[in-house]
């Protein structure tokens, strides 16, 4: 059902009305739309790896409308045939966000051929069944194949698959050996651009299921059940979900999916080898770096991770990581470094990851920037993981990447008391997830995005969900200050002790950087941030006039603010704002926008700020 939609194309002095017009601090409720999504009729074609393909989102406001290509990937199918007809299917569990009323189309293909093609437009999670034929082997590896990834209007097209079942065997995103291979065509299936997998497919890529073996898993799902044809072309039978997405930016959105809650290990894991056979005494003073250095050297030989026991692990020089695993069984097992000018763990190669460690030490005196002041520095690391790991206190970033980082995932983790900015993504860094991590006190951003000109390249393809910054005691919690493709969702921003932006989307000629470029900012809640005296409101987008900022959406976010400036953006080199459906309160003004041609949709009703 259908209500009536307002769109307001502000220009300056626009802004004086609305916000006055509106008589309170809350955004005048002029209505927005809202449409039911309805099941897809007629055809589609396979959406399939086509060579010389890239990974570019769209920009368009309206939906492509050219007819995808016939599937390119292998051809010959494996020849075993499925012992029975329960073996003979194939049931993707899936939902969907959609962009210009359009949802992912999401391919399957099973040892390289295509099964089938839908378009999925489900809000909850729904099942998608597809006929196998006889030629096929269901153990096969199988492919689902997100690539019509769009931004449109401000609504951000992705795909979310919560398991697949055949031959008996339920199979999960989070399985041991499935990735998410990003890019379109061929791209998707040349183990390039790989992360581990997840549920949430947020760009074109390939959720890669490995080849079938093991132990069946349970094979319930939920939601209705949609069954999709083998032949080229895909008509969904006409079972509706129990929900539909919205096709308007308006509407509410579903909770994101999140990062598993973390295991603690207790003791040295069998494929480990514990510091304490190196030498190690983890009494607080001994200095450990000579058994931590050999610990690390025997891992990598032997292609195990390094364990850090229970106890207080002092060490004095930088701790390096080419490609190995350390290891420890939480905030008990803590690396504690002597020399603040040494503190930093260096993350290199493929496969680097820190798990389950507390990292504390000397106390700088002032703030510093060195790499070796900072407590994490990824120099080129690939497909690495920084997991449910507390950092308390270092003289640079608590976390901070270098020399085009990327695939990698910082999960679960507790940052406070960082003199410089707590996570700092930069240098052409590149598809990398934050998630549930809390960051406190942070001496400047609590995490940031940030493309600088003598970087050659912009920070692209990141994804901050589900975090909590409080007490910044400068900078903002959350900024892009040069950028393309970043998306911030679900966060909880509050108390800007340097009265900053808590989100802060920007071009600073000052630091020479690139413009910011494709952001999505949406259902995230700020609390007291900003302030008259520098100028700063809850949320800040400007350019200082060396590049514009393009394609910037500032969606269902909840700002409360104590007086302070609600939405401030400004400056001509702003092009391609959104202003969907943000709940405004206790700020004055609610909206301070100078910049021409933002489009503005009020707030009417629905959910806003963080999902529960």
């Amino acid at each position: 059902m259908a209500r009536a939609f307002f769109r307001w194309i502000v220009t300056g002095p626009a802004v004086a009305c609305l916000v006055a017009c509106g008589g309170g601090d809350v955004i005048d409720p002029t209505p927005t739309s809202t449409s039911d999504a309805s099941p897809v009729s007629g055809t589609q074609a396979p959406v399939a790896p086509s060579t010389g393909s890239t990974l570019t989102p769209s920009t368009t406001t309206t939906p492509a409308t050219s007819t995808p290509t016939p599937a390119t990937a292998a051809t010959t199918a494996p020849t075993l045939a499925a012992s029975s007809d329960s073996e003979r299917k194939l049931t993707v569990s899936a939902k969907a966000s959609l962009a210009g009323g359009v949802g992912p189309l999401m391919q399957v293909l099973v040892g390289g051929v295509s099964v089938g093609t839908v378009e999925v437009k489900a809000a909850s999670f729904t099942d998608f069944s597809f006929t196998l034929p006889v030629s096929l082997d269901p153990s096969a590896r199988i492919d689902v194949v997100f690539a019509n990834d769009a931004m449109v209007g401000g609504s951000d097209r992705n795909l979310y698959v919560q398991s697949v079942v055949t031959n008996g065997r339920a199979l999960r995103p989070t399985d041991a050996g499935v990735v998410v291979d990003m890019g379109s065509g061929a791209q998707a299936h040349d183990g390039t651009n790989v992360i581990p997998g997840q549920t949430d497919i947020l760009w074109n890529a390939a959720l890669r299921f490995p080849a079938l073996g093991g132990t069946a898993s349970p094979t319930s799902s939920s939601g209705a059940t949609t069954t999709a044809p083998t032949t080229a072309t895909t008509t969904p039978a006409t079972t509706t979900p129990a929900t539909t997405a919205p096709a308007s930016t308006s509407a509410a959105t579903t909770a994101p999916a999140s990062t598993p809650a973390p295991t603690t290990t207790t003791q040295a894991p069998a494929n480990a080898v514990d510091i304490t056979a190196f030498g190690a005494v983890c009494n607080g003073t001994f200095n450990n770096s000579t058994a931590i250095a050999s610990a690390i050297a025997s891992a990598k030989s032997k292609g195990v991770a390094v364990f850090i026991p229970a106890g207080v692990c002092a060490y004095g020089d930088v701790i390096r990581l080419d490609g190995v695993k350390l290891q420890g069984t939480g905030d008990a097992s803590v690396l504690h470094a002597l020399d603040w000018n040494r503190e930093a763990i260096f993350m290199y190669g493929d496969g680097a990851e820190v798990r389950q460690l507390k990292l504390t030490g000397v106390k700088a005196p002032a703030r510093e920037a060195a790499w070796e002041k900072t407590r994490i520095t990824l120099f080129g690391a690939k497909n690495f993981v920084i997991d449910s790991v507390s950092i308390e206190g270092s003289a640079a970033a608590g976390i901070q990447t270098a020399q085009a980082t990327n695939n990698g995932r910082i999960t679960n983790n507790k940052i406070k008391d960082t003199l410089a900015d707590s996570i700092h993504m930069t240098d052409r860094a590149s598809y990398i997830t934050l998630e549930n991590n809390r960051i406190e006190n942070a001496g400047d951003d609590g995490i940031a995005v940030v493309s600088y000109r003598e970087n050659g390249g912009l920070v692209d393809h990141i994804t901050a969900r589900n975090n909590t910054i409080v007490n910044n005691k400068w900078g903002r919690q959350m900024s892009v200050v040069g950028g393309s493709n970043v998306l911030y969702e679900n966060n909880h921003l509050e108390n800007n002790l340097g009265q900053r932006a808590c989100l802060y989307i920007a071009q600073e000629s000052s630091y020479s950087t690139y413009g910011a470029h494709d952001v999505m900012a949406r259902q995230n809640t700020l609390k007291n941030c900003g302030g008259a005296s520098i100028g700063h409101g809850a949320v800040m987008v400007y350019s200082d006039g060396q590049e514009a900022n393009t394609n910037i959406s500032l969606i269902r976010n909840d700002v409360q603010q104590n007086g302070q400036s609600g939405i401030r953006i400004f400056s001509v080199m702003n092009t391609g704002i959104t202003v969907d459906s943000n709940r405004v309160q206790g700020a004055n003004p609610a909206l301070d926008i100078t910049s021409p041609g933002v489009l503005v949709v009020p707030y009417v009703s629905g959910s806003v700020g963080v999902l529960p």
